[in-house]
């Protein structure tokens, strides 16, 4: 009981994680550039903020962004988080249904345990390997922070 316990909560977590990663890719939030403190920015509409995908600027009740569409154009840091966010979100999905299979509570035919056991061994490694394309990310991401601001 415990171990089906252990592995729901690991699935779980796995997939929460995965959709982070998504939600992470997606999002416009990554720096936020202002030269004084928020509110102040705010007022002189000057807070803006950057991402993967576009450049925003933040006035009072306006969210106008510029998508980045020219990829040889952009800096190498911004290239680089894209392509192992990309790359993150691409191993998530067979992982995830690999995990899905392996559940306790389902059966596919009449396989055998070691089957089982391999596709858990491999959806764990490509968890792995998702979990090192996220933490390359962030040290792209540190690096674009400085580069930023």
């Amino acid at each position: 009981m415990v171990a089906t316990c252990l592995q729901v909560v690991g699935f779980v977590t796995s997939f929460v994680g995965w959709i982070g990663v998504i939600v992470t890719t997606s999002t416009n939030d990554w720096v936020v550039t202002c030269g004084y403190t928020i509110p102040t920015c705010r007022k002189l509409d000057e807070l803006g903020s950057k991402g993967l995908w576009a450049d925003c600027v933040m006035a009072t009740g306006l969210y106008h962004c510029k998508p980045l569409v020219d990829i040889l154009i952009l800096p190498g840091y911004v290239q680089a988080c894209r392509a192992l966010m990309i790359a993150a979100s691409v191993l998530g999905l067979p992982a995830i249904l690999l995990l899905l299979t392996v559940l306790p509570c389902i059966r596919m035919g009449h396989e055998p345990g070691v089957a089982k056991y391999r596709r858990a061994q491999l959806a764990g490694v490509l968890l792995i390997l998702l979990g090192k394309t996220g933490f390359l990310f962030h040290t792209e991401h540190i690096i674009s922070i400085r580069c930023f601001i």
